[in-house]
């Protein structure tokens, strides 16, 4: 049975979005390894996110019940599902657990990690550092953004077979 490691997956969601294009201004965001990117004055910067649709393509059986899954927002956790991500201006991506506490938890981290982002116009790609680890890195590939909502891909390996990760959020 083939089973995707939801956790990571959404950690890694409420951590990481990217969103396309608009007006490019100054702001540069200097990487841990030395390089600067803009960060642009693009519709999501300064806007909480909070993911309304988590898809899977091809789709696969999460739960081992013989049928496969491709929305991954119902093996999620209510109180994961509330969280929100705000990419700010000068590149600092930060967020919220929201209301609902999974602090009874283990595994949920009390405050999100301060991490940083960068966005290539030309690729419509946003960059993540996650924290202060320059080798914790994703890259979300733009497929339709807007003031009030944001679509990225992500591309994921599990056991050698290649999945694509749809995921949508809104401006809350």
């Amino acid at each position: 049975m083939k089973r995707f490691n939801t956790f990571i997956l959404a950690v890694t969601a409420v951590l990481l979005v990217s969103l396309s294009g608009c007006k490019k201004e100054n702001d540069t965001v200097v990487q841990p390894d030395g390089t600067t990117t803009g960060t642009g004055s693009l519709a999501f910067v300064g806007k909480s996110l909070m993911m309304t649709s988590f898809q899977i393509s091809p789709a696969i059986d999460m739960d081992g019940d013989g049928k496969i899954d491709p929305d991954l927002m119902v093996f999620m956790r209510p109180c994961d599902k509330d969280n929100t991500v705000v990419f700010e201006k000068g590149g600092k991506l930060s967020g919220s657990n929201g209301q609902l506490s999974c602090a009874n938890d283990q595994t949920d981290p009390s405050v999100v990690k301060p991490s940083t982002w960068s966005y290539n116009e030309q690729t419509k790609v946003i960059r993540i550092i996650n924290g202060t680890d320059a080798t914790d890195v994703s890259e979300w590939k733009v497929i339709e953004a807007s003031s009030t909502t944001l679509k990225v891909e992500v591309s994921v390996k599990e056991d050698g077979d290649s999945h694509k990760a749809i995921m949508s959020w809104k401006a809350v």
